[in-house]
C-alpha cells in the first residue's frame, strides 16, 4: 500500500480484451504497483459499440443508452475477473476496501458503483456519449480520493498532448478533461513491444 493511503486507478481499454497475451501484459504492469492500492476499471469496447448502434437504429434516449452501456461493460468486467487471478469484482466502497484487506485487486462493477454513488445526490457524470469509461475511471478516482489514473490503451499517445488536446483528437472522451482535472494521468500502450513495457514506456497527460 502506498504511504499516503491513496489509490491508483487503472482504466483497461475494452479494445485490449482480444489480445492473446493480455493476461501476461497486465500482470507485468500491475506488478509494478504491488505496494499500492489498485483498482481496475474496464472499458466497454465492442460491447459498448453495440449499444451505440442500438441508439442509432432505435432512437433510444441518451439516458437509456448510458445505463445500457454500463450494463454491457459488466460482461468485460466478468471476463477480466476470469482472466486475472487474485482479482475480485466489487460494487461499492466497502467491497473495495475488503478486497484490499484480503490482498486482492478489485475490479469495479461500474454500473452498480455509479448507481450507488450518484444516489447520494452529489455531482454525477453526464449521461450521454460525451462520457466513456475514461471519464468514469477518472470520476471514480476522485470519488475515492485517488491521485493517480493510468490509462491502458491500444495506441501510443502523441508526445506533449494535454487533456483537452487528447479529447479533441478522440484519444479520450469529450468530458475527460473535466473528469480528470487535478489527477496525475499516465498513458501506457499495452500493445507495445513487451521490452518497452519493461522499460516503463509511458506518456503523461498534462492538465493544460
Amino acid at each position: 500500500m502506498n504511504a499516503d493511503g491513496r489509490l491508483t486507478v487503472f482504466k483497461i481499454g475494452g479494445s485490449l480484451l482480444t489480445l492473446p497475451d493480455l493476461r501476461c501484459r497486465l500482470e507485468s504492469i500491475l506488478s509494478r504497483f504491488a505496494n499500492k492500492r489498485r483498482l481496475l476499471v474496464v472499458g466497454g469496447g465492442q460491447v459498448a459499440d453495440v449499444v451505440r448502434r442500438w441508439e442509432t437504429v432505435h432512437a433510444i434516449s441518451d439516458e437509456a443508452a448510458h445505463w445500457l452501456a454500463l450494463r454491457a461493460m459488466s460482461l468485460n468486467e466478468a471476463f477480466l475477473h476470469e482472466l486475472l487471478p487474485d482479482t475480485v469484482l466489487v460494487s461499492d466502497r466497502h467491497e473495495i476496501h475488503a478486497a484490499w484487506t484480503s490482498g486482492l485487486v478489485p475490479i469495479l462493477w461500474s454500473e452498480c458503483f455509479l448507481r450507488t454513488e450518484e444516489s447520494t445526490g452529489d455531482l454525477s457524470l453526464p449521461h450521454d456519449w460525451s462520457v466513456t469509461s475514461d471519464s468514469i475511471a477518472a470520476w471514480v478516482a476522485h470519488r475515492l480520493n485517488g491521485q493517480s489514473l493510468i490509462l491502458l490503451k491500444s495506441a501510443d499517445l502523441p508526445s506533449g498532448k494535454a487533456l483537452d488536446e487528447a479529447a479533441n483528437a478522440g484519444l479520450v472522451d469529450d468530458h475527460f478533461p473535466v473528469a480528470a482535472a487535478e489527477l496525475s494521468v499516465s498513458w501506457i500502450n499495452v500493445q507495445s513491444d513487451p521490452r518497452k513495457l519493461v522499460a516503463w514506456m509511458s506518456g503523461v497527460l498534462a492538465s493544460g
